[in-house]
């Protein structure tokens, strides 16, 4: 099968245009020379391996998508494109992609077209092989976590020799609520992160090669990320971890939006046990807290005392409230709960309490078992 560059060029070669392909999503896949005749949208994607925003929007609104034939598309100025044609690739009803080849201002020819309807013919071909090939690399990459993630012994092993990864290197798992093209966005990020996903349901679970600022370039609400780790044997627990910092995520938002494992502090140590106890309810106590019609306030007040180790000033003067103010709330608060807040035991009572309520009123899924 010939390869898509060499199909590009020789296409260029023959018709002596500027010839791109991209596939269904508008990303560059292959491109020819002519930089003399590049519009600003070419070259933009040429640097970017992918299509702005502005003009991905108008291309999706000219139908392209549903075309069978070489279709003429009209300059657009304001975009800096350049009148262009664009063959849609099929193999069948399948979309695989687009050729584009740059008009400008001199009309397709004939033979000009009939050159372009053979080379997006073997355009198909090449794209139906890869595309072939990686639903095949995906069902096998998707066998392979769900076993290292069960904790497969040979997993490991067998997962390093279909990605070609070393068993011992530098991992991280991530999890979060959504698909592989989370994983596919990772990938296509300026530091090209090395990854592996497994989705199943509403949530994907991502093993990450060489994790540097992963936590940044993650760009997910209520993710969660795994300690690193060094050997793929280690991959289930990671996994565990990086849930259980997901649901820390979704119950105290400030830990986010992408929470790390190794960054939670005592967070990790509650959500761990109140998962092993198979989810307790919050305190009667707290509960009565919450449940008050001052209860925001007082949960506030409660919240700052604790987070300062009890200290009233510290406390006041972080939440911007009068020490009277706060005071008083805190009074208030010793009152419905009962609690007396000059007591160590207490005050840690009071801190579980209001904890467990944090993570009794999350919906991410808990770790699985």
């Amino acid at each position: 099968m010939a390869d898509l560059q060499e199909i590009v060029d020789d296409l260029e070669a023959e018709i002596r245009r500027p010839i791109s392909v991209e596939d269904r999503r508008w990303r560059l896949l292959a491109h020819s020379a002519q930089p003399d005749e590049a519009d600003a949208v070419r070259r933009s994607s040429i640097l970017t391996r992918e299509t702005s925003p502005p003009v991905a929007a108008w291309l999706d609104g000219l139908g392209l998508q549903r075309a069978r034939d070489l279709v003429d598309v009209p300059r657009n100025d304001e975009l800096g494109m350049t009148r262009r044609g664009c063959l849609p690739i099929r193999h069948g009803d399948v979309l695989l992609g687009f050729l584009w080849v740059i008009v400008g201002d001199r009309p397709l020819t004939d033979a000009e077209r009939a050159g372009l309807q053979r080379g997006g013919e073997e355009v198909a071909a090449n794209l139906w092989a890869r595309h072939r090939a990686a639903d095949d690399r995906r069902r096998r990459t998707t066998e392979l976590l769900e076993r290292l993630f069960a904790g497969d012994a040979r997993a490991p092993q067998d997962l390093a020799a279909t990605l070609r990864w070393p068993e011992r290197g530098a991992y991280v798992v991530a999890v979060c609520e959504g698909d592989d093209t989370i994983a596919e966005r990772l990938r296509r990020t300026r530091a090209a992160f090395d990854v592996a996903a497994l989705e199943r349901g509403d949530r994907v679970t991502i093993l990450i090669r060489e994790p540097a600022a992963v936590q940044n370039a993650l760009n997910v609400r209520n993710g969660g990320l795994s300690a690193p780790f060094t050997d793929l044997k280690d991959a289930p627990a990671a996994r565990r971890q990086a849930e259980t910092a997901a649901l820390c995520a979704r119950a105290q938002p400030n830990l986010g939006p992408v929470a790390a494992y190794d960054q939670l502090g005592s967070w990790a140590m509650i959500a761990e046990l109140w998962s092993a106890a198979d989810h307790p309810g919050p305190l009667p106590a707290i509960l009565a807290l919450v449940e008050h019609r001052r209860g925001d306030q007082l949960v506030e007040a409660l919240e700052g005392l604790l987070d300062h180790g009890g200290d009233v000033a510290d406390a006041a003067k972080r939440l911007n409230m009068h020490r009277a103010t706060l005071y008083r709330r805190l009074q208030r608060v010793e009152e419905i709960t009962g609690l007396d807040l000059q007591k160590g035991d207490d005050r840690l009572l009071a801190h579980l309490g209001l904890r467990l309520h944090r993570l009794n009123a999350t919906t991410v899924a808990p770790p699985p078992r």
